[in-house]
């Protein structure tokens, strides 16, 4: 029966406790069984106090049905970046270690307000950035999952919550959840409130969610944007047009991931998709690098506090980032934001009237755990533009290894988004 419960989806498990087939104690119960069994092997947690679970159960035990939130019961994982007032918030660093905000951040907030169980706080790299924390892959403890949003992601694919939320600065959601075998969507910049959230780079940071169906995916990042039209989006009835948009990036994508992609391409098509595959226009081949620089100048910024007061107790990657992002002069962060500017102005000549953009997710499966948490080179460019963009489980790498199909749409496309990556999820099923 704990077996059964913990491979619900998050609809599923809301249906069975509102129907009275079971309570929520009965599936934070079965889900905190699986995380004492597997958390010795995959380490997604940071933080678990049964406690304080107790006491959100004993409050949604004493609402009527009619006064119930769409996420009744259902337990969530927290990514340790969002302040939880119940919960300490280390945001993957040492100086923070015990840490305990007054207040939920806004999107914990209304995920509470929608009846989840706040089940605990899963690991993150440091401040959300290349320093790896002890997760592991679920599907090879040898293997990362990916970063920054490593616990959320590897929870989810280890079956001990069906929901989790993280952020992406660059690839954070859309790279572990290709890792791990999951979906992982990360809306429309803007979308979902930060505040309480601890910023990497506040013109890049957005938040994102990781399921195991796209609609558990539309739900919860509906809830937190409070945009019900996202749960509303059917999927598409018609065929796709989708556009392979290929950048130099592309060079660096390994000969299987490339492979499973472009088989993956093939099927659409066959589906009944309109597929048109170019190489991206010119102004769009050099965002990676306007990226890096824009992140490197507000990370600088933003950890100003941390750099003049806990200098010592910061690890190499985040001091060599403040340190190149202080070396950033204003005319070069300037530069950088108008080639932004300009190919945001131009994104419709980088749809070139397609629906959605196809990319793989990662350049490849993932990398064995020493060496870091992967390379984020084909999200940099979609998160800089402020793309919605989900991931899709799609095929295997050579070790067995999950790979991921990045599916993106215009900024504020996200329900159409969502349409067309049902549509896609159910040619892949």
């Amino acid at each position: 029966m704990v077996d059964e419960l913990v491979r619900l989806d998050a609809q599923a498990c809301a249906r069975a406790i509102l129907q009275g087939d079971i309570t929520a104690s009965d599936l934070v119960s079965a889900c905190l069984a699986h995380i004492d069994e597997r958390e010795g092997a995959v380490e997604a947690w940071q933080h678990l106090e049964r406690d304080v679970v107790d006491r959100q159960l004993s409050v949604l035990d004493t609402m009527t049905t009619d006064t119930r939130g769409p996420l009744h019961g259902v337990p969530v994982g927290i990514k340790d970046i969002y302040d939880t007032f119940d919960m300490p918030t280390a945001y993957g660093s040492e100086i923070y270690a015990g840490n305990r905000p007054p207040w939920d951040a806004a999107a914990v907030a209304r995920l509470r307000a929608a009846g989840a169980v706040i089940l605990g706080k899963t690991v993150t790299t440091e401040f959300a950035y290349w320093k790896a924390g002890k997760t592991r892959n679920p599907h090879d403890t040898t293997r990362t999952p990916g970063g920054s949003s490593s616990g959320s992601a590897a929870a989810v694919a280890d079956f001990m919550v069906p929901l989790a939320i993280g952020s992406q600065t660059v690839a954070s959601t859309v790279r572990p959840a290709s890792y791990c075998g999951v979906v992982g969507f990360k809306p429309s910049y803007g979308r979902i409130s930060l505040t309480g959230v601890k910023s990497l780079a506040s013109s890049l940071d957005t938040a994102g969610v990781f399921a195991r169906t796209v609609s558990d995916a539309a739900l919860i990042a509906s809830i937190m944007a409070g945009r019900s039209d996202w749960t509303a989006a059917a999927s598409s009835p018609d065929a796709l047009t989708v556009r392979v948009a290929r950048t130099p990036d592309w060079d660096e994508v390994t000969a299987d991931a490339m492979t499973a992609f472009e088989m993956t391409v093939s099927l659409l098509r066959s589906a009944g998709a309109d597929v048109s595959d170019t190489d991206a226009p010119g102004r769009f081949k050099p965002l990676s690098t306007v990226q890096n620089t824009i992140l490197a100048f507000e990370a600088a910024r933003e950890f100003s506090s941390e750099w003049l007061h806990h200098r010592a107790r910061l690890s190499p990657e985040i001091s060599e980032l403040i340190e190149e992002g202080n070396a950033i002069t204003p005319e070069q962060f300037e530069d950088a934001v108008t080639a932004r500017r300009g190919a945001s102005e131009a994104i419709e000549e980088l749809f070139a009237g397609a629906d959605v953009l196809l990319a793989p997710s990662t350049l490849g499966e993932a990398p064995l755990i020493e060496e870091g948490t992967g390379n984020p080179l084909m999200s940099r460019a979609w998160t800089l533009l402020g793309l919605p963009s989900i991931s899709l489980p799609c095929g295997k790498g050579p070790a067995g290894m999950p790979l991921g199909l990045q599916i993106a749409a215009r900024p504020g496309r996200d329900g159409e988004l969502i349409s067309d990556a049902k549509w896609i999820e159910a040619r892949l099923a």
